[in-house]
């Protein structure tokens, strides 16, 4: 039986987005605008706007608006201008990639490691065979190793079938993680190339990523992630044509011209990451603040090793300058801190990545911030290789849960804003990554405002007036066009119905955090569980917004008291949230199960 993607084998990888000057001239007008606008229609909100008789209401969902408009900001500023690093060639010795003079001349080592945690045995054995096939100009030496964190029977024996170095955790803990530290020690060469259980390289990866460390301060490369499985859609132009003739043909193309390239029935699940890697994170290359996403990366080995020990140092010096606090003489403190510190990172036991959620993430921060190593990031705009979308409405949601969890921890116990090394450019970066982390508490005061109008007829502002709309609206057609012209050809729909839908699954996150807690290997009655209460959320909250809609509306005609305007505002207000949670990740199963030998002996 064949695999359901064998029909996208041939697709061909999209081209990065290209650069236009005055697509990105007209963006940084407007981004301009709209933070002059954003910024007036904050001041007035809060000096003129807020309703005295409500402030129980009034000043938390200003504050919401507040921080909205902060993540919108760094986002803004994310998103300034493109500034690629030039590809060079591949080099050919390994001295070509350091800067000390006595290097040996010698081909590069370079360690493929793919991670794999429960994926089917058939899915991993199509990405180890691909690592097989990468290529290069010159002599190299390229070693296979299968990370498997759930030590699994069945992927030893696959190691052993492809000649492929088999590890395992120092520890069982099934989440998967793919435990840097372990990786590192374990492996020997010049390079690690970092790979998911779906990731295939392309063969030319290594030629095409390579040739940037011939700058010594490059740590690491980011390639793009690709899922080839996604649904392609049709062309805007197209279907408004074959509904509406020409004139809808003539509609859709100009559309196009502005937002760029529009595909209807495209990524009806919301998973498509070509927005965060080909906007986001290529636009972090002028700051040297591209971080590392694990699957598709390769590192400098002894880059990723500063890392596990400046993460180490890190962990540990806050525990021993918490200690040293309470001797008083400054020499017996340095000592006192210079031992323990050196016994303590000796500690085999002491794990440098204990924020294992995100710890791509964290070793990013940590590179970035290291002042005695001026180390630098590149994210390749070229897509590299092929990976899998999420195979299950749970799949998708453990995803964003473990990202937003991982994020959140960082912001909360180790922030990098707050650190010193890193530039002011790289701050804000960080920030807006960690901040929209946070978007779980402004967004529920957006979803439970307009509902708590239509209900009780209780206004956030004093009062829904001419004022109110003239500094509100001009902000928001701004920012809109802002970002559609900064994204040019990315929708963004998508990302905003997410973070509505999956409202409950960033809180969970939050939670967890605040409360010290894991990610837990869930049974798969719990998963069922959890999935159909998202459903739940989704329902209730469109049946609760159309519900409210529907009596402000009867009120208003049965002639109690109601304003109009402010029914008019929330009553758009809450329709555009009923959108948002309508039009996101569908909650039944999207694709045919792989079948792997896993599968078929355990049908047998």
């Amino acid at each position: 039986m064949g695999q359901y993607f064998e029909r996208f084998e041939e697709r061909p990888a999209p081209e990065p987005l290209p650069w236009s000057l005055w697509r990105e001239s007209l963006y940084q007008y407007l981004a301009t605008v709209a933070l002059v606008l954003g910024a007036w229609y904050l001041a007035w909100r809060w000096s003129s706007s807020l309703n005295e008789r409500a402030l129980w209401l009034s000043v938390p969902l200003a504050f919401a608006e507040s921080c909205a408009y902060l993540a919108w900001a760094l986002l803004a500023f994310n998103l300034w201008r493109i500034a690629d690093r030039p590809s060079r060639p591949a080099p050919y010795w390994i001295s070509e990639c350091v800067s000390d003079l006595a290097a040996p001349h010698r081909p590069l080592a370079v360690d493929v490691c793919v991670a794999t945690c429960d994926e089917d045995a058939a899915l991993v054995r199509l990405s180890l065979e691909d690592a097989k096939k990468l290529n290069y100009p010159y002599p190299i030496d390229i070693r296979l190793h299968l990370y498997d964190a759930a030590r699994r029977p069945a992927m030893k024996q696959l190691a052993e079938s492809l000649e492929v170095a088999y590890l395992v955790p120092e520890e069982q803990d099934g989440l998967g993680t793919h435990n840097l530290r372990r990786i590192v020690e374990q492996t020997q060469g010049d390079f690690i190339v970092f790979c998911d259980a779906d990731t295939r390289l392309f063969p030319s990866f290594l030629e095409h990523t390579l040739g940037y460390f011939r700058d010594p301060d490059v740590a690491w490369v980011q390639t793009p992630h690709w899922y080839c499985d996604i649904p392609e859609g049709a062309p805007l132009g197209d279907v408004l044509g074959r509904r509406f003739g020409p004139t809808g043909f003539a509609l859709g193309r100009a559309f196009e011209a502005v937002a760029g390239p529009v595909r209807v029935g495209r990524d009806p699940f919301g998973s498509d990451p070509s927005l965060f890697f080909g906007v986001i994170q290529r636009r972090r290359n002028r700051a040297d603040a591209a971080y590392s996403c694990g699957a598709g990366a390769v590192y400098r080995s002894d880059a990723l090793m500063d890392a596990v020990d400046l993460a180490r140092a890190r962990r540990v010096g806050k525990e021993v300058g918490r200690l040293a606090k309470g001797i008083s003489d400054q020499e017996c403190r340095a000592d006192f801190v210079e031992t323990v510190t050196r016994q303590a990172a000796a500690d085999a036991g002491v794990a440098p990545y204990h924020l294992r959620e995100s710890e791509h993430f964290y070793a990013s921060v940590v590179l970035h911030g290291c002042r005695d190593r001026n180390w630098s990031s590149v994210l390749h705009p070229r897509i590299e290789s092929k990976m899998l979308s999420p195979q299950s409405p749970r799949d998708a949601v453990v995803r964003r849960f473990r990202r937003t969890l991982g994020l959140q921890e960082i912001a909360l116990r180790d922030n990098p804003v707050v650190s010193r090394g890193l530039s002011l450019t790289q701050r804000l970066m960080y920030a807006q990554t960690l901040w929209s982390s946070f978007g779980c508490l402004w967004h529920s005061a957006f979803l439970l405002a307009p509902m708590v109008f239509l209900y009780t007829g209780i206004a956030p502002v004093e009062a829904y007036s001419s004022a109110f709309f003239s500094h509100l609206l001009p902000f928001l057609l701004a920012a809109e066009l802002a970002m559609m012209v900064g994204t040019w050809g990315v929708p963004c729909f998508r990302q905003r119905a997410a973070s509505l839908a999956l409202l409950p699954v960033d809180l969970h996150a939050l939670w967890s955090v605040l409360r010290g807690r894991r990610f837990p290997a869930a049974s798969r009655s719990n998963r069922a569980r959890d999935l159909s209460r998202l459903a739940e959320f989704r329902i209730a909250a469109t049946a609760l917004t159309l519900g409210g809609m529907f009596f402000a509306l009867a009120r208003l005609m049965f002639g109690s008291h109601a304003d109009p305007g402010g029914l008019l505002a929330n009553g758009m207000w809450g329709l555009y949230n009923v959108v948002l949670l309508s039009g996101t990740v569908s909650l039944s199963a999207r694709s045919v199960p792989i079948e792997s030998s896993d599968t078929q002996e355990a049908q047998a």
